[in-house]
């Protein structure tokens, strides 16, 4: 840009302008990629900081006493933008704390930069300022500092505007009509790009490579089909013990290999039993490296056997491990070559026919800003898939509309069929060596009868402690509400899109056709509208959010109240109104079919309502399956979501297979000959009976069945002091405030001592947040910050922040009992406050739990202890994660004493020796233990 642009950032002591404050502005003046000026100032707000202000901002309420208030100095910032646009990142969050500063809107046109990098560099991993200046090479002296962040958000933006000078002409111009349609303030600018270029046509080389293959290696390798050897080769001992040994092919190329026999021994038991071919069930402690144990046999047997392996983890980071991390370790030190790929369902691909159809349509405005983003990113991708994309909010639901389908597929009539990336990645999986994919994916194919993956043949599941949460959610059924009203909005839009279309013939009857489904789609609307009133109406719990916090309830169907039958019959209604649609938009699909032989269009028109409809059909048989309740052998529930704040609910309707077992090995196990089955948590008091039991593994031949325990390299009694306090009251043996006041005291003192670097594990979100409550502010007077789940941002917002300073404590609920790996001295205490039963209220427990009862079997013992111990081991796991970690866990749950099964969790723990005791004795032993002198004035 040629003119004068005032960049601007503001630090505030919140994020609400009509009762936050600001406490620091910094402006710059840019002209012609030139800084001409600044101006910054501290502010005055006028009460005291925040601990978390002060930790992200340095300043503290000395440094800002003797600053001048905003009033003083609010004619200086307005003389300095004047009448120019203003520019930042976020720039909207600055306008609106200048604007109620000033009583007035600032009318300036505004320039945001988070806008335009999220429009340009598709493939950033963050879009915060600091994120961005790494990517970009910007030298940012002080984070979150306001003239240091103006400065370097006054370079980023002349690094976004040179990307749009030099942006393909073809693209260039798409993007401009889509950001006119988006309403967006970039859309001058990119205006004026396109009318400067346009003079200099004749000049310019334009490629004639299509977008959407530019940023595709031009020189990748054709490859040969894989095809699997029917005589098998077994593995050496001694090829796999080479590459583990203290100088073998590992410590070759890693500089910091340290050799662990637990490793080489667990890879060899890993070759002995793809040689045998039999069903492998191990427990790995943590530090043992398991996967590269299982990664090494298995991609050497798929080279010698010619034989695709395939390997399914539960979680993205650990798949995101294996594949970023791993992978290129053993590209290292295989000699021979092989290949790898990681397996995503259809929809994690774009679809190019689904894009185009998209493009030619009219836009909300919401929707033309992430097309142009989509549209920037398919210049650039090599993979087509989502995950480059960063999707947020509505645009998962966006990506719906243009991501790849099988029952919306033309197949060989598809004119991108040779630059389809969902075939691509087909392609890859079927010539690699080892497949890496999600226990999601392998149950979709189980359910499919394996028509979703490339036949396989040894099957190694890691995490293996998720397989029955696994299989029990993917052969399950379930209704969204969410995912219906968005069903319900897509048929709407592809219906109006269609009225428009002129029809080669029958114009008068196509119309007619397309009317009546319009209306049949709002009688729809309005009957799932009462259905969910009734549904709500009869369902007898308590969602009034007493703590205004957004909650959960959840009712096992069919309902017991009287109600329930009017929820049955509006239920029917809607179905017989969901099929009635169907019906209609079968007609109108019926004339596009007729149509696509005169005109090649239309089959896609006529692809994309037919997957419409078959989605539809799926989610309506689904919807009546669970609201018939009538098969045995399944739970059925509904899952209630709620905020008292808004007054809203949306409900998901579900059901589940009470025997996953049976189901495991029927549809998994009994069709394979080999599968090695990891977890570092899976035994129970040293045993496998009970995942053998729960996982179906007890149809298999004994003879056919190995175990093998692999112990952590750590010594955990040197580097873990284990701690259970014996003086917290029992929770329901007093009431409930004195024993949640006695708990924040106990956690408060704890907490006191450590200096934060805590992370405290709850079972219950109401009590988390009632402790966090009555912690929060005594915490932040002694300088240590709190942060809470579902209280202060995401789940890796919370680990980030955790990271970053030592007088931390986060306060977790079950999702951070595991999946969290922070060595070193950034945690160094795991408090357990309770042990985590599962409640016996959620549904599929209780389904299980009588389906045992029945059966004359104790509940307690084969399921809810066993569920607890493998919990608990994880919550355990958390604290140790190097040889060079140290630190303390306290348990605050006396029933680990003073119940008979509390042994078996003690059992189930790598620490041998444990201290019990008050909190006094408990303190004074981590302050010895710790090297600090107790001196009695701590608590």
């Amino acid at each position: 840009m040629d003119k004068r642009i005032i960049v601007c950032d503001l630090e505030t002591t919140g994020l609400d302008p009509k009762f936050d404050k600001i406490i620091e502005v910094g402006l710059v003046s840019l002209e012609k990629g030139v800084v001409t000026g600044k101006y910054h100032s501290l502010v005055n707000p006028g009460i005291n900081l925040r601990l978390n202000i002060k930790r992200l901002t340095g300043l503290d309420d000395a440094d800002l006493v003797d600053a001048p208030s905003i009033e003083d100095i609010m004619p200086q910032i307005l003389d300095f933008i004047a009448e120019d646009p203003i520019a930042g990142h976020n720039v909207q969050f600055d306008i609106s704390f200048l604007a109620f500063a000033r009583g007035l809107p600032l009318k300036n046109h505004s320039y945001d930069t988070l806008e335009l990098a999220r429009l340009l560099v598709p493939f950033a991993n963050s879009y915060r300022l600091e994120s961005l200046c790494q990517e970009f090479g910007i030298d940012l002296v002080t984070s979150h500092r306001a003239l240091d962040d103006a400065l370097a958000t006054a370079h980023l933006l002349e690094q976004l505007f040179s990307m749009i000078r030099y942006m393909e002409m073809d693209v260039l111009m798409q993007v401009t009509k889509l950001l006119l349609e988006a309403g967006s303030n970039w859309y001058g600018v990119f205006n004026d790009v396109v009318k400067s270029r346009l003079k200099s046509i004749p000049e310019q080389k334009i490629s004639t490579r299509a977008y959407w293959l530019r940023g595709e290696s031009k020189n990748s390798p054709s490859l040969k089909e894989f095809n699997a050897s029917s005589d098998k080769k077994s593995l050496e001992f001694g090829e796999i013990r080479a590459v583990f040994a203290p100088e073998g092919a590992l410590a070759d190329v890693l500089p910091n290999y340290e050799y662990r026999s637990q490793q080489e021994m667990m890879a060899c038991t890993v070759a002995e039993t793809l040689n045998d071919k039999k069903y492998l069930l191990m427990e790995a402690g943590t530090g043992v490296g398991k996967s590269m144990a299982y990664l090494v046999p298995a991609v050497l047997w798929s080279i010698k056997n010619h034989e695709r392996v395939l390997i399914a983890t539960n979680t993205i980071n650990l798949q995101e491990q294996l594949w970023y991390k791993d992978i290129p370790v053993l590209g290292r030190i295989i000699s021979e070559p092989f290949r790898a790929a990681l397996a995503k369902g259809r929809q994690n691909y774009i679809c190019l026919r689904r894009w185009f159809i998209v493009l030619e349509n009219r836009h909300q405005p919401n929707e033309a800003a992430f097309y142009a983003r989509v549209l920037v990113w398919l210049t650039k991708t090599d993979s087509g898939d989502r995950s480059e994309l960063n999707l947020v909010g509505f645009e998962e639901d966006l990506w719906i509309g243009i991501c790849g389908d099988a029952e919306g597929c033309t197949w060989s009539r598809c004119p991108y069929l040779k630059d389809c990336w969902v075939q691509k990645a087909r392609k890859r999986a079927e010539e690699a060596n080892l497949i890496i994919t999600n226990h999601s994916l392998l149950f979709t194919d189980v359910k499919s009868d394996n028509r979703v993956l490339p036949a396989y043949g040894p099957l190694i599941i890691d995490e293996a402690h998720h397989l029955e949460e696994s299989a029990t959610l993917q052969l399950g059924r379930h209704f969204s509400q969410s995912m219906f009203n968005h069903w319900l909005n897509v048929v709407g839009k592809a219906l109006a899109r269609l009225i428009d279309r002129i029809p080669p013939e029958d114009w008068i009857a196509w119309s007619a056709s397309i009317k009546k489904a319009q209306g049949t789609r709002l009688e729809a609307v309005e009957s799932m509208r009462a259905f969910y009133k009734l549904l709500g109406d009869a369902m007898e719990v308590g969602l009034s959010g007493d703590d205004g916090e957004q909650g959960r309830a959840t009712v096992r169907l069919p309902g017991s109240s009287p109600k329930y039958g009017e929820v049955l019959v509006a239920g029917g209604e809607c179905i017989k109104i969901l099929q009635h649609l169907a019906e209609d938009l079968i007609v109108c699909a019926g004339f596009m079919e007729a149509w696509s032989i005169i005109e090649e269009a239309w089959a896609g028109y006529h692809r994309d309502l037919v997957q419409v409809i078959n989605s539809g059909k799926s989610m309506v048989e689904d919807f009546e399956f669970i609201l018939s309740a009538r098969e045995e052998g399944f739970v059925y529930w509904v899952d209630i979501e709620f905020s008292p704040r808004w007054g809203a609910r949306y409900y998901n309707l579900m059901a589940a297979p009470i025997d996953i077992g049976s189901m495991l090995y029927e549809r998994l196990f009994s069709n394979k000959s080999t599968v090695i089955m990891t977890s570092a948590t899976i035994t129970v008091n040293g045993s496998y009976d009970y995942f053998i039991e729960r996982n179906g593994l007890s149809y298999i031949p004994k003879e056919e069945l190995i175990t093998a325990d692999f112990d952590s390299p750590f010594l955990y009694d040197q580097q873990a002091l284990l701690c259970i306090n014996r003086d917290l009251p029992v929770q329901g043996q007093v009431q409930e405030n004195v024993y949640l006041d006695s708990l924040a005291n106990t956690i408060y003192k704890l907490v006191e001592i450590t200096g934060g670097k805590t992370l405290v594990l709850f079972t219950s979100h109401k009590t988390l947040r009632y402790v966090y409550r009555s912690l929060k502010t005594k915490l932040e007077s002694r300088d240590i910050y709190l942060l809470g789940h579902g209280l202060d941002g995401s789940r890796s917002r919370l680990l980030e922040e955790f990271r970053k300073d030592s007088r931390t404590v986060l306060f977790g609920a079950f999702s951070f009992w595991e999946g969290i790996d922070i060595p070193g001295e950034a945690l160094s205490c795991v408090i357990i406050v309770k042990l985590p039963f599962m409640s016996p209220a959620v549904p599929v427990i209780a389904a299980r739990l009588e389906d045992l009862a029945n059966r004359e079997k104790d509940g307690f013992r084969l399921l809810s202890l066993p569920q607890a111990v493998i919990r608990f081991k994880q919550g355990f796991g958390r604290l140790i994660r190097s040889r060079s970690d140290k630190g303390i866990v306290v348990i605050l749950d006396g029933r680990i004493l003073n119940k008979s099964y509390g042994r078996q969790f003690l059992n189930s723990l790598p620490v041998k020796k444990h201290i019990r005791g008050s909190l006094d004795v408990i303190i004074k032993k981590i302050l010895e233990w710790s090297g600090t002198e107790y001196t009695g004035n701590d608590i």
